[in-house]
């Protein structure tokens, strides 16, 4: 969400505004019958929940890699980004034409 154009504190401010505004919309069009106050409380919890699953989502797939990569006699062979992201774990592997066209192989004899 924040680039170079932005910082955090224009992130918060900015979602802190469109919340209030959400929750006014949601109040004064009586929607389940609660208050702004209510409909503030509900968004921010909403918001505060996605804030905190969301690095969960996005560093999934390279926990699991970092993961598979430290079990014994495992190597985790994968794209050239996601090795450099995990220059502590040896076993984690960029995948270079040598792999891959070993790897092609290999799934020609399984056929």
């Amino acid at each position: 969400m924040a680039d170079a154009f932005t910082n955090k504190t224009q992130v918060q401010t900015t979602a802190a505004t469109l919340i209030g505004i959400a929750a006014g919309y949601a109040a004064g069009h009586g929607w389940l019958g609660l208050s702004t106050g209510d409909w503030t409380s509900i968004i921010g919890a909403l918001v505060i929940f996605g804030s905190a699953a969301w690095p969960v989502i996005v560093t999934r797939a390279q926990s699991l890699k970092d993961t598979v990569g430290n079990m014994k006699n495992t190597t985790v062979v994968t794209d050239k980004a996601s090795a450099a992201a995990l220059p502590n774990n040896p076993d984690v592997i960029a995948a270079t034409p040598q792999i891959t066209a070993a790897v092609q192989a290999v799934k020609e004899a399984a056929k």
